[in-house]
Order: C-alpha cells, then sequence, then structure tokens
C-alpha cells in the first residue's frame, strides 16, 4: 500500500508544478522551460531553513513560495518584450544558473544538495510515510487549483488568453500587457516553489538533479498531455507521466533503470501521436471532465457562420447625408489635434510634418496610394510607434510618450485590417475583451470582492450582447471567432472597438477585403456610430466607400498630407488622380 500511496503523492505535487504551469503556457501563451528551476528555489529553501532553523513545512514552504515568485518577476522583467525563441533561450539559461548557483554555495550542500532534511511536520503532525503526505498534499493541489482557477477562469484570464493570441490587439484596447506578463509570471513561479518545496520535504533532499532541465521537460509534457488551457488535463498529464515508470515496471517486468529510458522513448512516441492526432491534447481547452455539455465541439456553429451572407443589423439605419457635405465637420468641436507629427525609419519617412483634425461626431478619410503611410499615422496616433517629433492632443491632452493601452483609456482606440479577434475565444468574449475598467481584471479585487466581481461580470456579458447584436452577430455569441468567415470577423471586431465606449475609433480599412454584399452593413453601422456622436476616422482605399462615409477627407502621399477638402474636391484635382490612379 506503501507505494501505491508513494506515487499517489507524487502525482499530487506534479499536479501542482503542471497546474502552475499551464496558467503560464496554456493560458498567457509564455514559454518557459525553467518551472524545475523555480521548484527548486522553494526545495532549496525548505531545505535550507528545516536543517539549519529547524522551521516546520508550512513557514518553509511559505518562505519557498515567496522566494521562488519574487524570482519570476526578477526573470519577467527582461522577458517581456522576447519573442517565443528568446524565451525559450532566456528561462533555459535561467535554469542553468540557478541551479548553478546551488552547487556553488556549501551552505546549500554543493554538488551533492540538501540531504536528509527532518521529516515534515504540519501543526504538530509528523509526515512520516507516505501515506501521511496524502491528505495534505491534496489540500495543496486543491488550493492550487482553486487559486489558478480563479484567475485564469475570469476577466483577468480572459485577458492573458487574448494576450496569448495577440498582445498588440491587447494593448489597443487598453489592457496593460506588461502588467500581466509580470503578474502571471510571478505567480506561477511562486507555485513552482510551493511544488519544489513539497517535493524536497516528501523526498527529504533538495539536490541539483532533482530540479533539472530533463524535470522541467517532463513537467511541461504534463501540460501539453493533459491539455492547454485545462487545469483538469494539468492533473491528468501528471498521472499520465508519473505513473508511466511505474507501469512499465510492472507490465512488462523492466528494470526502475530501463524503465526510465523507455519511459523517455514513449513520452517522445505519445508527444508525436497527440500532436497528430489530438493537438489540443486529453482534454481541449474549455472542456470540464465533469460538465458533458463542455465536450461538444465549438466548430458546431449556428446556420452558415462560415458563409459571407451578411447579417442585418438590428438598429435603424440612419438616413444617409450627401456626400461632401461640409457643414456637419466645419461646426464641430476639435476632438484630437494633430501638429507637426513626422517620423522616420532611417532614411524612409513615413510621415512629415503632418497636421490633422477629428471632430466630434464626424467621420474623417485618410486616403492614399499604397504605402502612403495611413496606416503607420493611426500606429503614431495610438502609441504604437513614437513620433520623431509633433504634437498629439486628445481633448487637450497631450498624447506623445503615451503607451497604446493608455492611449484606449484616454479615448481613442484603432482597429486593425487583418481583424484580429482571438480565435480561440467566442465572439462575445472577445467583445468582452473591449469593455473597459473590469473590476475582475484587478487581481487584487478577484480575490477580495468576488460578489462585486460577479456582478461587474454580468454588467460586461449584457454589455457584449448589446454590440453583437448592434452589429447582427447576436446569434454567433458562443462561435469561436477562428469560425467565422473574414466579414463575419470584421463585424465582431467593430463590435469589439464598439464595445470600449472610446469616444475616438480609427478603423484601418474596415470595407476591405470582405465581399461586396458585406460592404453595405459595415457602412450603414459606422455612420450609425457616427449619429451617435462618436468620433470616426477611416483609413480606407474605396472611394466608393469614402465619399458615402466622410465628412472630411485628407489625402497622403509619401508620408505627407498634400490635400483635403470633400472627395468631391479631392477627386477633381489632377494632383490625386496622377497619384492615386497612375493617371494625369
Amino acid at each position: 500500500m506503501s507505494i501505491f500511496s508513494n506515487y499517489a503523492d507524487q502525482v499530487l505535487i506534479f499536479g501542482i508544478l503542471a497546474i502552475s504551469l499551464n496558467l503560464l503556457l496554456g493560458f498567457a501563451g509564455q514559454v518557459s522551460v525553467a518551472h524545475a528551476a523555480f521548484a527548486a528555489v522553494g526545495g532549496y529553501s525548505v531545505g535550507y531553513l528545516a536543517l539549519t532553523h529547524h522551521w516546520n513545512l508550512f513557514f518553509g514552504v511559505f518562505v519557498g513560495t515567496l522566494v521562488a515568485g519574487l524570482f519570476g518577476v526578477a526573470v519577467a522583467l527582461p522577458a517581456l518584450r522576447l519573442s517565443v525563441e528568446y524565451l525559450i533561450l532566456l528561462t533555459l539559461a535561467v535554469s542553468s544558473v540557478l541551479l548553478g548557483l546551488f552547487q556553488t554555495f556549501p551552505q546549500l550542500g554543493g554538488t551533492y544538495g540538501l540531504i536528509n532534511i527532518p521529516k515534515a511536520s504540519l501543526f504538530g503532525w509528523t509526515l512520516a510515510s507516505p501515506r501521511d503526505w496524502l491528505l495534505p498534499l491534496l489540500v495543496f493541489l486543491v488550493l492550487t487549483f482553486a487559486l489558478c482557477h480563479r484567475l485564469g477562469e475570469s476577466p483577468f484570464g480572459r485577458v492573458l488568453r487574448g494576450l496569448r493570441d495577440d498582445p498588440e490587439a491587447m494593448r489597443s484596447l487598453g489592457k496593460n500587457v506588461v502588467a500581466a506578463k509580470i503578474l502571471v509570471f510571478g505567480v506561477t513561479c511562486a507555485l513552482a516553489g510551493l511544488g519544489g518545496g513539497l517535493l524536497a520535504s516528501f523526498n527529504s533532499i533538495a539536490t541539483p538533479s532533482q530540479f533539472g532541465f530533463d524535470v522541467s521537460l517532463s513537467i511541461f509534457a504534463m501540460v501539453i498531455f493533459g491539455g492547454l488551457g485545462n487545469l483538469y488535463g494539468s492533473v491528468l498529464g501528471a498521472a499520465t507521466v508519473v505513473l508511466t515508470k511505474p507501469l512499465l515496471e510492472w507490465a512488462v517486468s523492466l528494470s526502475p533503470e530501463t524503465a526510465g529510458l523507455w519511459r523517455l522513448t514513449i513520452y517522445g512516441l505519445l508527444l508525436v501521436v497527440l500532436m497528430r492526432l489530438r493537438p489540443e491534447g486529453l482534454l481541449p481547452e474549455g472542456v470540464n471532465p465533469f460538465r458533458p455539455a463542455t465536450w461538444r465541439r465549438a466548430s458546431a456553429i449556428p446556420g452558415d457562420a462560415a458563409t459571407d451572407n451578411p447579417p442585418a443589423p438590428v438598429l435603424r439605419v440612419a438616413e444617409e447625408s450627401p456626400a461632401g457635405d461640409t457643414s456637419r465637420w466645419k461646426s464641430a468641436p476639435v476632438v484630437l489635434d494633430v501638429k507637426g507629427l513626422s517620423k522616420s525609419f532611417g532614411g524612409i519617412v513615413a510621415a512629415s510634418e503632418l497636421d490633422l483634425e477629428l471632430r466630434r461626431g464626424t467621420i474623417t478619410a485618410l486616403v492614399g496610394p499604397n504605402g502612403a503611410g495611413k496606416t503607420t499615422v493611426f500606429n503614431l496616433l495610438t502609441g504604437f510607434i513614437r513620433p520623431d517629433a509633433g504634437s498629439i492632443r486628445l481633448e487637450g491632452r497631450e498624447l506623445v510618450g503615451r503607451t497604446p493601452n493608455a492611449v484606449a483609456g484616454y479615448g481613442m482606440v484603432r482597429s486593425w485590417q487583418d481583424v484580429r479577434i482571438v480565435p480561440r475565444l467566442s465572439c462575445r468574449a472577445n467583445v468582452m475583451l473591449g469593455v473597459q475598467r473590469q473590476l475582475g481584471e484587478s487581481v487584487p479585487r478577484l480575490f477580495t470582492s468576488p460578489g462585486a466581481v460577479r456582478d461587474a461580470e454580468v454588467a460586461t456579458r449584457e454589455a457584449a450582447d448589446k454590440w453583437l447584436e448592434f452589429v447582427g452577430m447576436s446569434a454567433f455569441a458562443d462561435v469561436p471567432g477562428g469560425a467565422l468567415s473574414f466579414g463575419q470577423s470584421k463585424l465582431v471586431a467593430l463590435a469589439r472597438v464598439l464595445a470600449t465606449e472610446a469616444p475616438v475609433l480609427l478603423l484601418d480599412e474596415p470595407a476591405s477585403g470582405i465581399d461586396t454584399v458585406w460592404v453595405d452593413t459595415m457602412l450603414s453601422l459606422i455612420e450609425q456610430v457616427r449619429d451617435q456622436g462618436r468620433t470616426v476616422c477611416i483609413v480606407e482605399h474605396n472611394l466608393h466607400v469614402v465619399g458615402r462615409l466622410a465628412d472630411h477627407t485628407y489625402f497622403m502621399e509619401l508620408g505627407r498630407i498634400t490635400d483635403q477638402g470633400t472627395l468631391d474636391h479631392l477627386t477633381g484635382s489632377p494632383r490625386l488622380a496622377e497619384a492615386y490612379f497612375g493617371v494625369a
């Protein structure tokens, strides 16, 4: 019976490690191959405190968890702007450095590590046998699962999923990507320290081999087997990996050494088979093994979701204003005032001394040939690119030097030409990402004000449903974004931008790349947005779209605004005809 308890204890400990890594890898998309090294921080802390200061398990694990979390925050800071491949290299280097440091100090046992760690005690209860460990480890596993589930299945977790798939889109919606990365890295490393402290105390040793790179790979395999973004899958993956060795020993009568070698081979084969047949893992994201309804494929979508048949917007379409009517634009107050905006990339001038205005309750168009710098202007206005010179003032507030999430928070939000909705989130969840200042995106409020967070989440859901109804996509609220046609994705992206309630919207080619039957739907919606009193600026190639929507138009070429006025005025200019159509 003791041997069964021993393996059950290992499943529980590695379940903690796998759950914490899944929060980082599966929810936030941050790849770390140093999870065992952070576990070593907790393991060595518990061992050192038990041997030298005779601390009990609870206080030792608490310190180990805290120290590992601080190490995680320290690693997260230089990792903020790294791509996946460089993040792997960084965490690999961190793993080597940490394990090397532990072997350097004689107080930590040097090459051999800490051995003969005293039997753990918890509130006077000595954990002398594997059976004694079962209940405490189960409690720690449940607490870890509850913590990660609260973070992952919350508005904060929704931001993590958005960060995983498209961090730039999240910044444009006002999400603090930097804070989210640092926080999730710190939390998951702290939980790795918890698992490492328990592992060291359970085995009564803390050695470099116990927390080596191969252990990190095993934890990684647990997450992949179980399913990225599914915490239940992490526990299942931990059981699969941990129990492989004893199953080989008992079922095939292999020695422990041979079983260990075969286990590595089986890991590789299972990964190959899994990637071919079920790349989402044993339990895909969103599947709850205790709720059979969640097993239905998310791609089971209503109606003709993958077709280009446009839905009809629910709200009444306003009467069209005549093209070229300048009275609305001239009488409206200035909301965004741009002066002398310039940006060069080496010898390439992307923007040169640009002056433009956006006025409240109007639609302004920015037109010009490919390469004129129109999208670059949007990147400059929203903080994705810092200008070399110039001023951007929104309602009198200077935006130059502000981050994209700060610009969104001040009231100016952009869309993207390539849509950039989160494919693995439902349409409703995509739109919910646009709602600003959600209580549940604050981690402290998740745990200190659960009732208020729950009420706020209901309001956020209602707001998302309202905007999905506005664009005619309410029937697709539960459909994943990746299952939509491009035209439908454009409508969901518009709903997400509208959900921000930002008074200034920058729409990058809203009618481009979609079937002509979608164009009238999109244009009607943009006209309704203007009639609500919001300010819209569009980048657009289609002059028919500009003629229908724009109250004022700027013409750009080679990074400069060379003309402005009504579209009738611009189309009558020989200069525009030459630059735009290639004819004089």
